[in-house]
Formats: structure tokens, C-alpha cells, sequence
């Protein structure tokens, strides 16, 4: 057996980016075949919606990859499809930036990667925007240049688009780019971290009108949110606008989590493994999310390489945790804990009661975390649940009823149950 390179093991798992490849995305079946009946639905548009860390962009990759033809992953799961799809695939990822509809639509308009490029190609399109605003500047290769050719060397603080005319103009010059039948089935665009979009007020009303007058043109958006409305923050058609087509992404099973350590082993050429029983102390600290299989298993992995070891065993896993609170490795994880502690060996317990006591659903009844602190020797519980529910702790806790709180973020949830205790007993 050849051993594995650095660089091999290193890739093995990969927390810090989506998996885009079909030979390395794991599970969810069920919201693949959903995602590709999303796709050839006529006027239909689909949503990823779920927490954060399970795996909500790597779908959206592999819905990409589908438009674009790619039936791999269709046929690995054994899902029925009768041909390659084409559409013309954009990807876009909201920032901080992006406040508004009016923000989405125009760096759609003009980003590089986006539809600026297809824009600067294609002349009808290209004189639609301009006639807009002769101003509108496309990003073409790294270079901002005006629809008319000119190389523009500083930014102009004028408005691109008034915010009355960026629905029309957008409409108009994706229309134009279909004229041109470059993709058989039209053009998806993928929309990632939709959530972050401080104001996506009218978007519903937009899509709605889009849907009618460009029915080729389907989006897909994606974002942390429990469901559809939730997402888009208006009710407005927003069902009818996805129906069959909104994937709420529940968390990982057991099975679907060992099968990202089975891929990652693959990667490594079986050269490190997973005992049984550690396999299964990853799946259970994971709480169902890949995000953290990745993470622990990458540095689980390194630590093996390091030490020449073959088989990866639950004590292993419990040594990588520790080696990652440590280090930082989530920097905005760890950030969160030690905030949400601040120094304090009662709040910790008591938010690690809250983390231990959690169901399935994700609400915890208080009397089972009241009764586990108490075993620990806390016997005012309540006082930490109300810090760990203010602003100052970190808000990371929400109250639902009386009785019933629940984690705003259920991967914060399972990095709180995992990593080891922050602050030694005292006494």
C-alpha cells in the first residue's frame, strides 16, 4: 500500500469549502432526486433551506452540476433521469454588502463569473442595460469596463440602475440572452447565503413577474432559514413560486456521516482508517452535521499521518477535539464559546447541560438541563439560561414557551457538546 502524500491527507476532509465533486459528496439522496425534479419542473424555482454546517452549499453544487449536464451523481445514487440537462449555470454568494433586491439584481447584472460577461458578448443585451444607464460598468476578466468598451479606472458614486428600473432591466437583458439559445433549458441561477440579504423585500414580487415573462430563467436560492418565507422574509406567492421544489435539509443520519469518512479514507487510499467505534464517536459528536465530520476529521487524520498511524481509534477523536479547541482551529466557534462562557464554570456547565439535553427537534425541556446542572452543583440554572439568552453571552439561545428554549444554531449546539470543558472545576 502506497502511503498517501501530505497533500492527500490534508484534502482528505474538507471543512473549509463545499464539496463540488460527485465522487465526494455523501448521502442525501431524497434532496438530490428533489433538487433534479426542481430542475426540469417548468416554472418552477428551488430552495435550500436548513442550519448552518449541513451541507447546504455542497448541494447547491451538485444542482449546478446537474444543469450543466452532469449526471454522475444521479446515476452513483441510482436516481431516474431520461437526459443531460443544459442550462446556462451562474453562481453568486451574498455578502454583507449585498442589502437589497436592487443590490442581487444588479451584481448579477455585472459581476464577472455572473451574467456580466454573457452581457458584454451579446449586443442586444449589452444595449438594453445601457440604455439603463450608459454607466452601468461590467466586470470583464478583473476590469471594469463600460458597456460601451471603455476601460473605467475609478469607481463612480452615481447609481447604476434606479431602483424602480433594476426589475425591468434585468428581466429584459436575461430574456435577450435567451434569444440567443446558448443552453437548451435556459439559465439557472444559483443564489447562495440568500440570508444574509438585509432586505430582499420585493424579490417575491420580481420572481413572480420573471416566472411569467422569462419562464426559462429559474433560480435557486439558498440560506440559512427554517423554511421558504422565513428565507425570503415575505409570504407573497413565495409556496406557489418553489412548490415541489423547496428543500428543507434536515440534518445528517448515522449512515450518511460514516459515508464521509468512507470517502475520506478512499481519498487516502486506505492507508488511514477509522476503527468502528471511533467512526461512531465522529457520527455521534458530529450531531448530524458535516461541517464537523470534516473538521475533526481532517485534524484526526493529521494527527494519524503525523504519528504513522493506521487506525484511528475513539480516544483519538477525543484528543483531536481537545487539539482543535485549542488551537482555534473555528476560530468563530471557539469565539462564540468563550463569549458564551466568559470565564464563568457554572454558565458552562449550564449551557453544556442546555447542549446535552437537546431532542431530537431541537427544543430542550429546561427541567431535564435544571436537573443535569444540579448534578454538577449548579442550583440556580435559570440565572445562566437568561445570560446565555442576552446579547451580552452571545444570544446563543432563543426561549419558545414556557419551559422550552431551543439554539438559534444547531451546529453551535454540537460544537458546544463536543469540545471539552473551557473552564477547570474548581474546589
Amino acid at each position: 500500500m502506497t502511503k498517501p502524500t501530505i497533500t492527500e491527507v490534508e484534502n482528505a476532509f474538507q471543512p473549509a469549502r463545499e464539496i463540488d465533486s460527485a465522487a465526494r459528496f455523501a448521502g442525501r439522496g431524497d434532496a438530490v432526486g428533489d433538487a433534479y425534479y426542481g430542475l426540469i419542473a417548468a416554472g418552477s424555482h428551488i430552495a435550500i433551506v436548513g442550519n448552518r454546517g449541513i451541507g447546504k452549499t455542497s448541494l447547491s453544487r451538485q444542482v449546478a452540476n446537474m444543469a450543466t449536464g452532469n449526471n454522475d451523481l444521479l446515476e452513483r445514487l441510482h436516481l431516474q433521469h431520461d437526459r443531460k440537462l443544459d442550462f446556462l449555470s451562474i453562481y453568486f454568494a451574498c455578502g454583507k454588502t449585498t442589502q437589497n433586491t436592487t443590490d442581487l439584481l444588479e451584481r448579477l447584472l455585472t459581476s464577472a463569473g455572473c451574467l456580466g460577461d454573457w452581457i458584454y458578448d451579446i449586443p442586444k443585451a449589452s444595449k438594453i442595460v445601457r440604455g439603463y444607464s450608459p454607466k452601468f460598468g461590467v466586470n470583464v476578466l478583473g476590469a471594469e469596463v463600460g458597456l460601451g468598451g471603455e476601460k473605467k479606472t475609478e469607481t463612480t458614486t452615481e447609481p447604476a440602475v434606479t431602483a424602480h428600473a433594476i426589475d425591468t432591466v434585468f428581466t429584459n437583458a436575461v430574456a435577450a440572452i435567451i434569444e440567443q439559445n446558448i443552453s437548451t433549458d435556459g439559465i439557472l441561477i444559483v443564489v447562495d447565503e440568500f440570508d444574509q440579504i438585509a432586505d430582499p423585500s420585493g424579490f417575491a414580487s420580481f420572481l413572480k413577474a420573471l416566472s411569467t415573462n422569462v419562464p426559462k430563467v429559474k433560480f435557486c436560492l439558498v440560506g440559512v432559514a427554517q423554511d421558504i418565507q422565513h428565507l425570503m422574509k415575505e409570504h407573497l406567492s413565495s409556496d406557489r413560486l418553489f412548490a415541489g421544489s423547496i428543500i428543507a435539509l434536515p440534518t445528517m443520519n448515522f449512515d450518511e456521516l460514516k459515508e464521509i469518512m468512507t470517502i475520506a479514507e478512499s481519498a487516502v487510499g486506505g492507508h488511514i482508517k477509522f476503527s468502528s467505534s471511533a467512526a461512531d464517536r465522529l457520527a455521534a459528536l458530529a450531531q448530524g452535521h458535516p461541517y464537523m465530520v470534516h473538521l475533526v476529521g481532517k485534524y484526526a487524520f493529521r494527527l494519524a499521518f503525523q504519528a504513522n498511524k493506521k487506525i484511528i481509534e475513539p480516544e483519538d477523536i477525543d484528543a483531536t477535539v481537545r487539539s482543535i479547541a485549542e488551537r482555534g482551529a473555528d476560530p468563530v466557534l471557539e469565539g462564540r464559546y468563550k463569549k458564551a462562557v466568559a470565564s464563568s464554570e457554572q454558565r458552562e456547565i449550564v449551557l453544556k447541560a442546555l447542549a446535552e439535553t437537546q431532542a431530537a427537534d431541537g427544543e430542550i425541556w429546561t427541567t431535564n438541563a435544571y436537573k443535569l446542572a444540579l448534578d454538577q452543583g449548579v442550583d440556580n440554572a435559570s440565572q445562566y439560561v437568561g445570560h446565555l439568552a442576552s446579547e451580552e453571552y452571545g444570544n446563543e439561545i432563543e426561549k419558545l414557551r414556557d419551559r422550552y428554549y431551543r439554539f438559534h444554531d444547531s451546529l453551535f449546539a454540537a460544537y458546544v457538546k463536543a469540545r471539552p470543558r473551557l473552564v477547570q472545576k474548581q474546589g
